[in-house]
């Protein structure tokens, strides 16, 4: 079926606002201004400071790479600011490409390519899987430029969210991540590369691991079954590349070692910049002796609430429910969650944002949305006046902001699945006899050629009712 022209223009008048938006924010990123609503920070004398760590990750990854050429050993190492590596050893290989240029075309390449994958990142949320979305997509090419419309313009306005653009201000692989894993669940079902993208992101990023126990309890084992093998085959490359750092690292125990993740000042693992469950207790009982075993009984209330609720939303159909859920799941649990990890909550808020379910109820998820992209910068405000401030109400909500809404979200889908369970309790069909006699019984009336098939069923109100005949 071919797409008119007139068809094709709101497409690509989006577009046009998604490059300008883009356009934009990597003009900022690359000339080194502050695009974060801080300005009144300037009083502290921070603003030289937030400057610092433009493409502060990328910096790091360029220093990992040099490092691991010139055959140093890489855990061992100091990069910027005390900070060690952190990643798994297989992500060094990826970034020795970055020596061939310099930093500044390091810079604007990735920056380029993160905003590209932002517009995917859109896209393949919109076509994550929705209850009743399916006799929607099957009316053709005519809804295609609606559907890409939509995506180029829900991509110009989250290129703005806090966790997006500060993985673009750090030239951070958070949004590549994020892309490899809704990339594979969109298309991973119908292929036989299904999985390979988790994987890929799992090697790279340990958080995405906690979507290949997602996939094999959706029923896609064989998913599960190539995203692990590709994360085993990923151990087995390190070791046999840089077996020195890749013995270090998995082995030596470097993967589960805390310290080397958090820094100092606002960027400890106790700053409101990590947003994860045991950041947020961190900051909300400092001193207290038992705070690792609290976030370990929080950890297994979340996990065990928002897995179920999101294997349940999978099998309904309702995979971008099922992304959301698992995807904040790891956040919350994951011992040390930035803010811009949380690109994942952001391409599931897109899939649950644009649903087609409701008109009215998408039209106020799109306004709540675009309220939060216009105010989620705010965060900065705690993040670069440390954990030591402490001015109330508004410091505690705003200073856990990403972990309230995680929160808050998981509580909504409970109370949206015992609701649904409710409704169908209600409407559940009344017992009949058809219930209580087995369907190969004789003594079935409704099987074919039974004497009593033509029998019309006689309700239990008609058998109660008096019969008037025999009344007069």
């Amino acid at each position: 079926m071919t797409i008119s022209k007139r068809g094709l223009w709101p497409a690509v008048g989006a577009w046009l606002v998604f490059m300008a938006s883009g356009a934009t924010l990597a003009a900022t990123l690359v000339a080194g201004a502050q695009i974060l609503p801080v300005h009144e920070l300037h009083e502290y004398h921070l603003f030289d400071e937030l400057r610092r760590y433009r493409f502060f990750d990328l910096k790091v990854y360029r220093r990992a790479a040099e490092i691991v050429s010139h055959g140093r050993p890489l855990y061992a190492a100091k990069l910027r600011h005390g900070l060690g590596f952190t990643y798994p050893p297989l992500a060094v290989l990826l970034f020795l490409g970055l020596q061939w240029l310099s930093i500044g075309r390091d810079e604007l390449m990735v920056t380029a390519i993160n905003v590209a994958l932002v517009a995917v990142i859109a896209h393949m949320a919109l076509r994550l899987r929705r209850p009743g979305s399916a006799h929607r997509r099957g009316r053709g090419e005519l809804r295609r430029p609606r559907l890409t419309a939509t995506g180029w313009l829900i991509a110009a306005v989250a290129l703005w969210a806090e966790p997006v653009m500060t993985a673009i201000g750090y030239g951070q692989i958070d949004l590549l991540i994020t892309a490899c894993v809704v990339v594979d669940l969109v298309h991973g079902r119908r292929s036989r590369a299904g999985g390979l993208g988790i994987g890929l992101a799992a090697a790279l990023k340990l958080t995405p691991l906690i979507f290949i126990p997602y996939l094999a309890l959706t029923g896609r084992r064989r998913m599960a079954g190539r995203a692990l093998t590709v994360f085993a085959l990923s151990i087995v490359v390190a070791l046999a590349v840089v077996p020195g750092d890749a013995t270090t690292y998995w082995f030596g125990g470097k993967f589960m070692d805390l310290s080397r993740v958090t820094g100092a000042k606002h960027l400890a693992g106790s700053g409101a910049a990590n947003q994860s469950l045991r950041g947020a207790l961190l900051r909300i009982l400092p001193g207290t002796g038992h705070v690792t075993l609290i976030w370990l009984l929080a950890c297994v209330v979340v996990g065990g609430v928002a897995l179920p609720l999101a294997v349940r939303a999978a099998r309904r159909g309702d995979e971008a429910y099922g992304f959301m859920l698992v995807g904040l799941t790891g956040l919350l649990i994951c011992p040390v969650s930035w803010t811009h990890h949380w690109t994942t909550a952001v391409a599931g808020a897109i899939a649950l944002i644009a649903s087609r379910d409701h008109p009215v109820r998408s039209a106020l998820r799109a306004i709540a949305a675009g309220a939060f992209v216009l105010s989620s910068s705010a965060i900065w405000l705690v993040i670069v006046l440390g954990p030591g401030h402490h001015p109330g109400v508004t410091r505690l909500l705003l200073g856990n902001l990403y972990v309230f809404i995680g929160l808050g979200a998981i509580a909504g889908a409970a109370l949206r699945e015992l609701n649904h369970g409710l409704r169908r309790r209600v409407s559940a069909p009344p017992l009949t006899s058809s219930h209580l006699v087995p369907a190969g019984s004789p003594f079935n009336s409704a099987l074919p050629g039974h004497p009593g098939a033509a029998v019309r069923a006689i309700t239990p109100s008609q058998a109660l009712a008096p019969d008037r005949q025999s009344l007069r």
